[in-house]
């Protein structure tokens, strides 16, 4: 007979007093990129999908100057609704009875540690797949990412009347690299030696935070591709919506099989990431060859 044992994780908090493998979890907050940097929401008990509302914001000429007991008619808000179709993606892995007894170091441990891992890889690909559906755009195949190209990122997301905090989400050839953020602030300093404080944090600690107030992540989950261009995506929070099962983000089941002598080690990650407010976002791929 198989007995199985579950724990759950919604938003990074227990939600089941089962047996708990922590170091899932712990693996997941350390890997994962994207899951703090999009608008997140629980779906209801009952609901398989997650809606997002975006409204568009009123024009300053929408506000009109009005006499003493005039009426200000109705300005129409326009709204949409950005459905997130909740998915199942699994991982599983098996340890053996005697691959364990035979284990020196924590076995159980480690290969958890990888299932959360992976699970954080998975989230980071569904939402980064998304930067290339922004219709805002800056920099192109083939053409390296220079200063102005970031600055006009940001830009756009603030004519857009996104909220800061901006963030930057690449490759990582993007972000060290001759032509990566590494190169610019580097190359910015006259001769050898920085000259200015950023370029002196890039020299000292080998990364910083932000640029020009834009925060920097990098993810392997965005690929280079064969002619040596890599996409990335400028965003505030709620271009991305990323849609989360009441089941939790992370479900994670031990299983024993005596028959097999083996214990399964099961993650599943329930979620959806969908598009959501179009102009809070800039699509950027550049050339690092």
């Amino acid at each position: 007979m198989a007995t199985t044992q579950i724990s759950s994780f919604a938003n990074y908090s227990v939600t089941a007093s089962d047996e708990i493998l922590p170091e899932v979890v712990m693996a997941f907050k350390k890997t994962n990129v994207m899951s703090p940097l999009v608008w997140t929401a629980t779906a209801p008990v009952g609901a398989a999908s997650v809606t997002f509302v975006d409204m568009t914001a009123l024009a300053s000429s929408a506000v009109d100057a009005k006499n003493e007991t005039q009426e200000q008619t109705s300005d129409a808000v326009a709204t949409g609704a950005h459905e997130a179709v909740i998915a199942q993606y699994v991982v599983r892995a098996d340890i053996s009875d005697l691959a364990k007894a035979g284990s020196s170091y924590d076995l159980v441990g480690g290969v958890v540690e990888n299932l959360g891992q992976a699970c954080s890889l998975k989230v980071d690909a569904l939402t980064t797949a998304l930067f290339s559906g922004f219709s805002q755009t800056s920099g192109a195949a083939g053409t390296a990412l220079s200063l102005d190209l970031f600055f006009d990122a940001a830009r756009q997301l603030h004519a857009a009347g996104a909220p800061m905090p901006f963030n930057y989400v690449g490759n990582s050839k993007q972000i060290w690299g001759a032509k990566g953020i590494q190169g610019l602030i580097v190359a910015s300093s006259a001769g050898t030696l920085a000259d200015n404080p950023v370029s002196a944090t890039m020299l000292q600690n080998g990364y910083v935070g932000t640029l020009g107030g834009v925060n920097l992540y990098f993810s392997e989950e965005i690929a280079v591709d064969g002619n040596d261009d890599a996409p990335a995506g400028m965003f505030s929070k709620k271009a991305i919506g990323l849609g989360v099962s009441s089941l939790g983000l992370i479900n994670i089941e031990t299983q024993r099989d005596a028959s097999y002598r083996h214990t399964e080690y099961v993650a599943t990650v329930s979620c959806a990431a969908v598009e959501v407010m179009d102009t809070f976002g800039v699509y950027m791929i550049t050339d690092l060859s």
